[in-house]
């Protein structure tokens, strides 16, 4: 009888300092970060991110809170933002389009937050006043089936400029700016950097080459892949070539602009669990997060992390300084013109 009671005795004590180490190993952790959590260790997310079970799990681990999450599109969490507004049912808005999140600025419906580490992230991809803060950023680019150019005889583009040279006349395949951010982003950043005028004549040379549009941004470089046309023009085109690692696909930063847009987080505006949601916050860009992000979905950072084999850096790549306040207004007019302009389509 006595050997069982030391048995279990010592049983209950391993158990206990098991337990012991494990809440202070996690109260450390926090405490690193410098943000008391909330008495409830849970946080609710609306998420437009890929690989959301293991970004939850992952932040579990390190903070002890555990994760509820909802998974949704850009629009489709505006819709529940604004009819919660009164009585909101999630902390954090994980994901999705910056357009959308300067909206959500504009009808209050996200709160201030100034994380420590959002000075790893550049201006550009982060609300200035903090209302929400880029964790990754989605780059266009090109990607190229070197079989198809091959056969056809053609060069791999390096830049944008490549595109309007008419040996390149039904290769290329692009999406559609009625449906398709990425496309947006194309003839919208065009215009910036080369103009209004310059821009839509250029514009208008490139298309001459694209016969049809596809209406998901996804969609070109899958066409690429298959070998149904030598070039796509598509969002993170590092992407595929991972996925399909014998695939005969390269992809192409342009030199001479990449255009991007960042996918950011934010805490809502009178969120259940405002600290469990800024832990998050600071978790999501620290160099531990940073790199989490890019196993669940393999997206350029937005900090000078080390990034992971075949995903390129924020330094390495010649960006854009694309002005998203100013043509996430300008869109209809933009769209507009693009339809008249190219009937086509």
């Amino acid at each position: 009888m006595m050997n069982r009671e030391k048995i279990v005795d010592s049983k209950i004590k391993f158990i206990f300092q098991t337990t012991l180490i494990l809440l202070i190993s996690s109260m450390l952790s926090m405490s690193v970060m410098g943000i008391e959590p909330d008495s409830e260790k849970v946080l609710s997310m609306y998420v437009a991110y890929g690989g959301p079970d293991f970004i939850a799990r992952e932040f579990e681990k390190e903070t002890g809170i555990k994760v509820k999450y909802l998974t949704m599109s850009s629009g489709e969490v505006l819709a529940r933002l604004r009819a919660e507004k009164s009585n909101p049912q999630t902390d954090i808005w994980f994901g999705g389009g910056s357009d959308a999140f300067i909206r959500a600025r504009e009808e209050k419906l996200i709160a201030a937050y100034h994380s420590p580490n959002r000075k790893n992230v550049k201006p550009m991809f982060r609300d200035k006043e903090g209302y929400w803060t880029g964790v990754s950023i989605v780059v266009v680019g090109f990607l190229v089936n070197q079989e198809r150019l091959k056969q056809k005889g053609l060069k791999q583009p390096e830049n944008w400029s490549d595109l309007v040279d008419p040996s390149y006349r039904n290769e290329i395949m692009a999406s559609n700016p009625n449906t398709s951010g990425t496309a947006y982003t194309t003839v919208s950043g065009v215009l910036q950097v080369m103009g209004s005028e310059k821009g839509w004549q250029f514009l208008d040379r490139m298309y001459e080459n694209i016969p049809f549009l596809e209406k998901s941004g996804s969609a070109p470089g899958k066409k690429a892949l298959a070998g149904e046309f030598a070039i796509g023009i598509a969002p993170d085109p590092h992407n595929l070539p991972l996925r399909n690692p014998g695939a005969p696909l390269v992809p192409v930063f342009p030199g001479d602009g990449v255009l991007a847009w960042p996918s950011p987080v934010a805490m809502i505006n009178g969120a259940k669990h405002p600290n469990n949601a800024k832990l998050f916050i600071d978790w999501c860009l620290s160099p531990k997060g940073q790199v989490v992000l890019m196993k669940a979905s393999p997206r350029v950072p937005t900090t000078d992390v080390k990034t992971l084999k075949g995903v390129p850096g924020v330094s390495d790549l010649n960006l854009v300084a694309y002005d998203h306040l100013k043509w996430g207004a300008a869109r209809e007019k933009v769209v507009e013109k693009f339809n008249d302009r190219y009937p086509q389509y």
